[in-house]
């Protein structure tokens, strides 16, 4: 009876962990816990399939240098990043807000759902980052490329005027400063293209490039933390100091649809509720990149 009841117990809460309130798959962080499973299995494959190739073994077989000259690269960049100012939107279950003279909630009208915090200004902020990529040595104008990059920018305070005005309510949603932190990953696939080809640089010295692919991307907020899936695209050009030695300056622009950011204190009074806006998300970056034929030596 004992072992049936721990059994029971154990089988429920292998079911909370998966399809509970606070799951993996059915909580409000399904999408965080989905998407890092995907990257970091793509990742560690990735990785797993290079050290194999790479390794003593499989190049006494003559693998990978007479193929031809695509390369491995490993960057690291910093830079700017500017949120293009946006409307929040108030979600249908916002609280009413309250009154300033009972403290009781308003009614009738006087609703924020259905309403919009306009014009929400977001200041510039730095941002840094690392990737780690392949250009195909059978295909060597094409590639792809893994990314990870976080950026902060300020949300300054008295601004969001809601429209249509909430009778007896707020002017502002913003009363005071916010700010967003951004963690993106990313996944690209890339084309480029070789000028001032030499001895030392077959492919060319300089190499503008594209790039598209699908992300992930974590807001960290004053109030709460946001998690959505994004489209990214890219255009830079890298310089080949050395063979080995790179130097890039890339545009890159995401876009997350439908953020939904929840316990958000409308001019810091009243109830807090949830508000859903789009996240365009302009970067420009300079970075060094290292590149190299496979990890024991060209």
């Amino acid at each position: 009876m004992m072992l049936a009841c721990f059994s029971g117990a154990g089988q429920t809460a292998n079911a909370g962990v998966l399809t509970g309130k606070n799951a993996f798959f059915t909580g409000p962080d399904s999408k965080f816990w989905i998407a890092t499973g995907i990257w970091s299995t793509v990742s560690l494959c990735a990785i797993a399939y290079y050290m194999y190739k790479n390794s003593p073994a499989q190049r006494a077989k003559g693998y990978p240098e007479e193929l031809g000259p695509g390369e491995w690269y490993l960057a690291a960049y910093t830079g700017l990043s500017y949120l293009p100012s946006a409307d929040w939107k108030f979600a249908s279950n916002f609280p009413p807000p309250l009154s300033t003279v009972s403290g009781l909630p308003l009614g009738g009208s006087a609703q924020y759902a259905g309403r919009t915090a306009k014009n929400i200004t977001y200041q510039p902020g730095l941002l840094g980052g690392i990737k780690f990529g392949r250009y195909l040595d059978a295909y060597p104008w094409f590639g792809w490329e893994l990314e990870t990059n976080f950026s902060r920018n300020r949300i300054r305070g008295d601004q969001g005027r809601i429209s249509p005005p909430v009778p007896g309510g707020p002017t502002n949603l913003m009363a005071g400063s916010d700010w967003f932190m951004i963690w993106d990953m990313q996944t690209n696939l890339l084309a480029r293209y070789g000028f001032l080809k030499d001895k030392e640089v077959t492919f060319g010295r300089l190499q503008p490039y594209v790039g598209i692919g699908p992300g992930f991307e974590i807001i960290y907020g004053r109030y709460d933390s946001a998690k959505n899936f994004a489209l990214e695209t890219l255009a830079g050009v890298r310089y080949m100091c050395t063979p080995k030695v790179a130097l890039f300056c890339e545009y890159k622009f995401s876009y997350q649809f439908n953020v939904e950011y929840q316990d958000v204190l409308a001019a810091k009074y009243g109830n807090s509720g949830t508000v859903t806006f789009d996240v365009p998300h302009h970067r420009f970056v300079l970075g060094v990149s290292y590149h190299f034929k496979n990890l024991w030596g060209n």
